[in-house]
């Protein structure tokens, strides 16, 4: 046993931080091969007294650690005292894995944070932060899309703590993973080493081969989480993002009429019309949306039209069909937004009036205006004050001139930031475009076509040179695990 123990321990060797990230590669597929072959029981059974849990650092030894928890847990039945138990030392792991280690071991990874995150769920105090963390450590920018994504939003519903996942949520995905390219160098990958897309790919482990209604589900379910913290820039994004995505053989998903559904009414909400359609839409996937969303688009025809009546008819009608589709909560907001911008449109003409016109205008008694009036004020939706007055109707009510500072102004830093951040995921898709069979195709082409008949035109990229050398690479898998 202490020859076991002292394999466990080989690794990291002294010398790590000084080797180079092909030093590296080799030295720990010689020491997974190790790991390979020892019996499962060494991961299970004590070692003397103690669980071989006890004899690794999880910040140190991360690779054992993360098969020893993945055995464990396994194994670990109904035992809830030792379900406990693996639960505390899976949220230490969470918090102190060595990243570049772990890149080694996606599906064990991904194995220990699906179990994680069920055990969490189901304990007294429902939480999701910890694997939030962790997922964070193995890839700062959370952008490369991973089934686990999907897992942690579904399980913080289910635990009814969506908001945990905002450090997720609010990062940009930039990648899927995809098939590492062959007859490529791995040193013209090892400098983009710092995206998580170099080492998260389809052979890397981390969960399933992606589906398209995972990445639709995953933003559809995102975008509850901003609508419900009326986050209303957000939630459109991820709509959007929803409603464009691709569909072979011009195909419609019902995630994305239910996107578009929750599009339209959060218009409605934040601005008082719906949005401009994304210029990028497919014709004949929204052709065939909105004639599965007619209900919705009346609704919105209404709102805009400012016909209060005609609306309040809609909706009390349709009641069945927002109940069923799940945005009964958000019609009735729509509802009572009407009024507030219905009251907001009298500012246009007027910069003061008496509440008892504005009561005549929305066809209430001057009292409930005056009340409703009053509401809208305190919760910041008006921004106008009201005079006092023994009787509500003839008080007066004036409009305030509505600021001209966005917040996008006011957070400049933050947007500069995105800028950079988006900026070098552009570099890095179009660099790895260049490193592509069919770029380099495309590029024979050109060359042999001449400068008067250039088809590099068709593929533009800006970032970087053509790198024509690699159409006499030879043929070799990209080393994708480089520090």
């Amino acid at each position: 046993m202490a020859d076991v123990v002292a394999t466990l321990l080989s690794f990291p060797p002294e010398n790590a931080s000084t080797l180079s990230p092909k030093e590296y590669d080799k030295v720990i597929d010689g020491y997974l091969k190790k790991l390979v072959k020892l019996p499962s029981s060494v991961w299970t059974k004590p070692v003397g007294k103690q669980n071989v849990l006890d004899l690794l650092n999880p910040a140190v030894n991360s690779i054992p650690y993360l098969a020893a928890l993945t055995e464990q847990t396994r194994a670990v039945g109904r035992d809830t005292k030792k379900r406990q138990e693996l639960l505390e030392r899976a949220v230490i792991f969470c918090t102190s894995f060595d990243p570049v280690q772990v890149r080694y071991d996606g599906e064990q990874w991904t194995e220990v944070m699906n179990w994680t995150l069920a055990a969490l769920v189901a304990g007294d105090v429902p939480t999701v932060s910890p694997v939030t963390t962790a997922m964070l450590r193995l890839d700062p920018t959370a952008g490369t899309f991973t089934t686990l994504h999907l897992s942690l939003l579904r399980y913080s519903f289910e635990a009814g703590v969506p908001s945990q996942t905002l450090p997720i949520l609010d990062k940009d995905i930039y990648a899927f993973p995809s098939s590492p390219t062959k007859n490529v160098p791995e040193e013209l990958y090892s400098e983009q080493h710092e995206l998580s897309n170099a080492f998260i790919t389809t052979k890397s482990g981390y969960g399933p081969k992606l589906q398209p209604e995972y990445v639709l589900e995953y933003y559809l379910l995102g975008a509850h989480v901003y609508i419900g913290l009326r986050d209303y820039d957000r939630a459109r994004l991820f709509l959007e993002h929803n409603i464009l995505h691709p569909s072979p053989h011009n195909a419609t998903s019902a995630l994305q009429v239910d996107a578009y559904k929750k599009w339209l009414l959060i218009g409605l909400l934040s601005e008082g019309r719906t949005w401009p359609l994304p210029r990028t839409h497919n014709t004949s996937v929204m052709k065939s949306i909105r004639s599965l969303a007619k209900a919705y688009d009346t609704l919105a025809e209404d709102f805009e039209k400012r016909e209060f009546r005609k609306m309040a008819a809609e909706m009390e009608v349709g009641a069945q069909v927002w109940l069923d589709d799940g945005n009964m909560r958000l019609v009735k907001e729509v509802g009572d937004a009407l009024l507030k911008y219905r009251v907001v449109d009298l500012q246009k003409t007027y910069a003061a009036l008496p509440v008892s016109r504005v009561a005549n205008f929305l066809g209430f008694a001057a009292d409930t205006t005056a009340h409703m009036l009053a509401e809208m004020i305190r919760s910041g939706n008006l921004q106008a004050s009201i005079s006092q007055s023994a009787a509500p109707g003839d008080a007066i009510l004036r409009f305030h001139p509505t600021s001209t500072i966005l917040e996008s102004d006011i957070d400049l830093e933050a947007q500069t930031r995105r800028i950079q951040d988006l900026t070098t995921f552009v570099r890095d898709a179009d660099r790895r475009l260049q490193l592509t069979k069919e770029y380099v195709d495309v590029q024979r082409r050109a060359k042999r076509a001449g400068p008067e008949n250039d088809m590099a035109d068709q593929m533009d990229l800006t970032w970087d040179q053509p790198l024509p050398e690699l159409a006499g690479v030879e043929d070799g898998d990209e080393d994708i695990m480089a520090a």
